[in-house]
């Protein structure tokens, strides 16, 4: 399941913008996923979720866009 090895970098990058930012809490991460990735969104997401528990992106919102080729880019995170 690879898709535990990409929310793992999606979380490092958001916690290192998290901590440049000085961000409490992190509302929603867009990220923008190519079709050929071949990534399930189910364990992306649920994989997100254990690994960002009892962290400032735990109730985080995960909103993914499909596009085409192999993108995988944490296109922007929101909080406060």
């Amino acid at each position: 399941m690879h898709e535990a090895s990409i929310a793992f970098e999606i979380y490092t990058i958001v916690t290192d913008n998290v901590k440049a930012y000085k961000l409490k809490k992190v509302e929603a991460i867009y990220i923008k996923v190519g079709s050929f990735n071949g990534i399930f969104e189910d364990s992306l997401r649920f994989a997100f979720k254990a690994i960002s528990k009892d962290s400032e992106c735990e109730e985080a919102t995960l909103i993914i866009e499909h596009t085409e080729g192999f993108e995988l880019l944490v296109d922007r995170i929101e909080g406060q």
